[in-house]
């Protein structure tokens, strides 16, 4: 995911869809600290996933874009504070890979 200057702000882990009608639409995307479940196995409970309101999203293509509005999502605040005070000080964090 990528905020609204382009800054990568976390990942997509989940979908969260209704169905009205027998049409499925997403209404949020589901995004939390899952790195320990991708690393041994398991699943992250769905009460540990913060669910970003799909209008949030304007732009999707290999990345999905976010609006100014979703940085006031509490969720999100841990993807900027590792983006600034971990993987920037690793050689080459502070840009993409060229």
């Amino acid at each position: 995911m990528l905020d609204a200057d382009g800054t990568p702000v976390g990942i997509v882990d989940d979908l969260e869809i209704e169905i009205d009608d027998r049409v499925p639409r997403v209404t949020a995307i589901l995004t939390g600290r899952v790195l320990f479940t991708r690393m041994f196995g398991g699943q992250q409970p769905r009460s540990r996933l913060q669910a970003l309101p799909w209008r949030l999203v304007t732009k999707l293509d290999a990345a999905v874009h976010l609006s100014p509005e979703a940085d006031q999502f509490d969720g999100l605040w841990i993807e900027h504070w590792l983006r600034d005070r971990l993987i920037a000080r690793i050689p080459g964090g502070r840009h993409a890979a060229q």
